[in-house]
């Protein structure tokens, strides 16, 4: 067993070899200190190389990161740009004068179609952000509850912090809160629909898209409420040709559904773009 004597001792053993300090274990750190995020809206970012932060910013990177004047940190815009800046003053930052990171949106856009659910929808807006969803859509079913969740505004929230966190360059789109029936009635796109329920006549969402070819536009995955789709909701998907697919042998929960179908969708994105 490892005691702390022995850790200290290969430690010494260790620093006598190599010429190292031997103060203490710590005086060798093996963490490399990662540059932290700030995500800034495009139209800040085009009247020069200077960027006022507001209240809120300045709190994230002085209270929170603990950054002084002097102090780096990237700016990303959200549309697939990075910038390299420093803390000039409390409410200043100096851009770089090019981006140090630029990336393109990959040929396939995914987007994730959820019923307004009771709990849960705060991670899944966070989850789907760091897997790599384009756009989300948050829709109003004949079977959600009253008590649901509907916090655009902090959805909005979330899905910039998970963007800053999760290291992406791309701003999930957070599109407003609609009634499903008109909204996929006006979708010009390929659709799936991820159900909650075990069918063997319905083929696991994973199989389905192996099966198919790489589409254009935006592939969706629909996920409905705790309840189920209704009958009139069925007829309308079958009326626009969704596919329905399942997402296992086991009943999901809405929340894991969802999560569980963006890990099918962005593997079989990855493998469409390296075949």
């Amino acid at each position: 067993m490892l005691t702390w004597f022995s850790l200290r001792n290969w430690w010494w053993a260790a620093s006598t070899r190599t010429g190292l300090s031997k103060t203490t274990p710590t005086a060798c750190s093996l963490a490399v200190a990662e540059r932290r995020r700030l995500l800034i809206a495009p139209d800040r970012l085009g009247s020069g190389p200077e960027v006022q932060l507001s209240p809120e910013e300045q709190h994230y990177l002085r209270r929170v990161l603990r950054l002084r004047c002097g102090d780096v940190v990237d700016v990303i815009d959200g549309c697939g740009h990075l910038w390299g800046a420093e803390l000039r003053e409390p409410h200043r930052l100096q851009l770089a004068a090019e981006p140090t990171m630029a990336d393109g949106r990959d040929g396939v856009e995914l987007g994730l179609a959820i019923a307004l659910i009771r709990r849960g929808i705060d991670d899944v807006m966070r989850m789907a952000c760091e897997l790599g969803v384009d756009r989300i859509q948050p829709l109003q079913c004949d079977r959600c509850v009253p008590q649901a969740e509907l916090k655009p505004d902090r959805w909005e929230s979330i899905l910039r912090e998970a963007v800053e966190q999760c290291e992406r360059l791309w701003m999930p789109e957070l599109h407003a809160v609609t009634a499903f029936e008109p909204w996929l009635g006006s979708l010009e796109a390929r659709v799936v629909a991820g159900v909650t329920r075990v069918d063997e006549e319905v083929p696991p969402l994973r199989q389905w898209l192996d099966d198919h070819p790489q589409p254009s536009g935006t592939t969706w995955l629909l996920v409905g409420p705790e309840g189920g789709w209704s009958s009139r909701e069925a007829t309308v998907m079958e009326r626009n040709a969704v596919t329905p697919v399942q997402l296992g042998s086991t009943i999901l929960r809405s929340s894991t559904a969802a999560v569980a179908g963006v890990v099918d969708l962005v593997r079989w994105r990855e493998g469409q773009l390296n075949s």
